[in-house]
């Protein structure tokens, strides 16, 4: 449930960036900062990004029901599977489709953590093109890019599923699910399934302590570490879980405060709005 509950709050995080720019309409004589008035019709374009961002949300559901169905449809006996038309080898088509679930899964993320970047984070680090922040890198591992208790309860909270989830997307991207020769999978056959092997595991642990340096009890789930080491799809659903209610709370935080600025820069100036005229 937590796809539909971070459409919604992207949804309901718009609507409040929208209400500031309709609020402001209504006064007669503003009395901010030319340059104040600038940011805050900027409000708008980061409303209609986290509404775009929706659709990746669905697309990315879209990628994990494919997966779902994948040994479904693939014959045990041949290993191959009816990929768009073509037939083409089980390990193959898991791979691609493992490809499309995190690229939008991580797609979504920096969707987000781009759009939000003016609300919570430092000047330098939004306004750094080259560099745009990251879910992972600016709001987990950094502590100067946001503000503090951002990055301190996202990393405590969430930081362990982020990062095996991050892992996992580089690997998949960047080495194509092999490292030292050997594939992430347990085999390639159909009835391997979605197993992750030994020397998988390995460079997932390896990756997640030495190189992003996280914690293992980072997290808030009931069932301790290792989690469904026979199923990657089952592993990443549930750090895809944890991600969604991460980027919830965090643009629920950015909106809030920023919102909230909004409304209080322009108090002196609903103030002095005259009264509405009565009828007789």
């Amino acid at each position: 449930m937590t796809a539909e509950k971070l459409t919604q709050r992207l949804h309901d995080s718009a609507s409040e960036l929208r209400q500031i720019g309709n609020s402001r309409g209504l006064i007669t004589s503003i009395s901010l900062h030319l340059d104040c008035i600038s940011e805050l019709e900027k409000f708008d374009e980061i409303a209609n990004n986290l509404t775009a961002t929706c659709d990746l949300v669905a697309v990315r559901e879209d990628a994990r029901h494919l997966l779902h169905n994948l040994p479904l449809i693939a014959n045990s006996s041949t290993n191959l599977v009816d990929y768009h038309g073509t037939k083409i080898p089980f390990s193959n088509a898991r791979l691609l489709g493992f490809q499309g679930y995190l690229s939008m899964t991580w797609a979504i993320c920096d969707s987000i953590t781009t759009a939000i970047s003016p609300l919570i984070c430092t000047g330098t680090t939004c306004k750094d093109r080259t560099n745009p922040p990251q879910l992972l890198t600016h709001f987990l591992k950094s502590t100067k890019d946001s503000t503090y208790y951002s990055a301190y309860f996202l990393k405590l909270n969430y930081g362990w599923p982020i990062g095996v989830s991050y892992v996992i997307r580089n690997h998949f991207f960047h080495d194509g699910a092999l490292w030292q020769g050997e594939d992430f999978f347990a085999g390639k056959r159909v009835e391997d399934k979605f197993e992750i092997s030994q020397k998988g595991w390995t460079f997932l642990l390896d990756q997640m302590q030495k190189k992003h340096n996280l914690e293992i009890n980072q997290h808030r789930l009931s069932d301790s570490w290792p989690w469904h080491q026979d199923n990657l799809l089952k592993l990443l659903e549930l750090c895809n879980d944890e991600i969604d209610e991460a980027l919830s709370c965090l643009v629920g935080w950015s909106v809030g405060m920023a919102t909230l600025q909004a409304r209080y820069l322009l108090e002196r100036d609903f103030s002095a709005e005259p009264p509405p005229p009565t009828s007789l």
